[in-house]
């Protein structure tokens, strides 16, 4: 069976490299090939749609930027003491506790206000708030102190007018005689020692003080003069019908 013979003129046909099709791209046809197909890209028509875009999205970045560079941090959960300190400073703490002023600071007790500068700046507080608070704090001490002198001038008012009304006119003279008692026998000025005493001690103690200058023998009146009787009769006060102390 003769050989099959080719013809040397038969030509296989291979597809010619064709150029992509760019025209639907528009203007994204000069970009580079990763960013061609690029969607977000894509939704702009022109360049300029892309350039006005890119404006108005460095300035909103800037606006971020700035907001985000004066917020102030969240707290975490099970905080550390760094994370606290960071928290605190971008509330306005102030970065030492020298720096809190206080109304009205006392000088002469630096380690009284130091001490409650110290805990403000513990406590991360700021400089107003740390001021308000102190200002709240000592004007409520004060009312305290003021309220409490003024019960105890009123308990003091209460207790010597009753005093006043058992001895009557020799009220004046049995406390002078108690006074001087005490000036013999006791330490230190009667008035100073009892003056920021309750009305109990204080009175207690002028009781006290004529009952044993009765009893000595020392009952005798400022003016002058002995008495006749141990009883303090000569200052006109009868111990065996003295009432009991008021109580507070």
């Amino acid at each position: 069976m003769p050989e099959a013979v080719l013809d040397a003129t038969q030509t296989t046909n291979v597809a010619a490299p064709t150029t992509p099709d760019t025209t639907s791209l528009g203007w994204r046809a000069g970009l580079p090939d990763d960013l061609k197909q690029n969607t977000d890209l894509a939704t702009f028509k022109t360049v300029g749609d892309f350039a006005k875009s890119a404006i108005e999205t460095k300035a909103k970045v800037g606006d971020l930027e700035k907001k985000l560079g004066d917020s102030i941090p969240k707290l975490p959960d099970g905080a550390t003491d760094e994370d606290r300190n960071t928290y605190y400073d971008a509330l306005g703490r102030p970065k030492q506790a020298s720096e809190y002023e206080f109304d009205g600071e006392d000088k002469n007790a630096p380690e009284w206000t130091n001490f409650w500068k110290g805990q403000f700046h513990g406590l991360g507080l700021t400089k107003v708030q740390a001021k308000a608070l102190s200002t709240q704090f000592n004007g409520q001490m004060q009312r305290m102190v003021e309220a409490h002198n003024a019960a105890l001038k009123t308990e003091m008012t209460t207790a010597e007018q009753k005093l006043r009304t058992e001895m009557g006119d020799k009220f004046d003279t049995n406390v002078e005689l108690a006074k001087r008692v005490w000036q013999k026998h006791g330490e230190g000025d009667f008035d100073k020692l009892f003056s920021s005493e309750t009305a109990t001690n204080r009175y207690g103690m002028i009781r006290f003080l004529l009952k044993m200058s009765a009893l000595t023998g020392e009952d005798t009146s400022p003016q002058g003069g002995h008495s006749t009787s141990k009883s303090s009769d000569a200052a006109g006060f009868d111990y065996s019908k003295s009432p009991k102390p008021p109580k507070r």
